[in-house]
């Protein structure tokens, strides 16, 4: 029985919380793009990618370079925030509960 409770404790928070995040996606969405994104993306807009492009033969760094800011800077903390408070209390859940 109690296996079957934290299951329903783990399937509830899970549920919840991942509706709460969803909720709470649009205004991160709002904020990365208007002070995050906007103010860091004026670097890639320079003549100096154009002029390093031309010099490596078409490789463009700067695309590249812009993404993985996207990524660092939108992706990462997105997930984090979606998915680390799921799994500490999974842990303290199932692990710190049969101590």
């Amino acid at each position: 029985m109690n296996n079957i409770s934290r299951f329903f404790k783990s399937f509830f928070f899970i549920s919840i919380w991942l509706m709460i995040s969803s909720y709470l996606m649009k205004f991160w969405n709002n904020f990365h793009w208007e002070y995050i994104y906007l103010n860091l993306n004026s670097i890639f807009n320079q003549k100096f990618w154009f002029l390093l492009e031309k010099n490596l033969f078409g490789l463009d760094i700067g695309y590249w370079l812009e993404e993985a800011l996207k990524f660092i800077s939108y992706e990462i903390p997105k997930e984090s925030f979606k998915y680390l408070p799921i799994f500490y209390y999974l842990r303290r859940i199932w692990i710190k509960d049969k101590k």
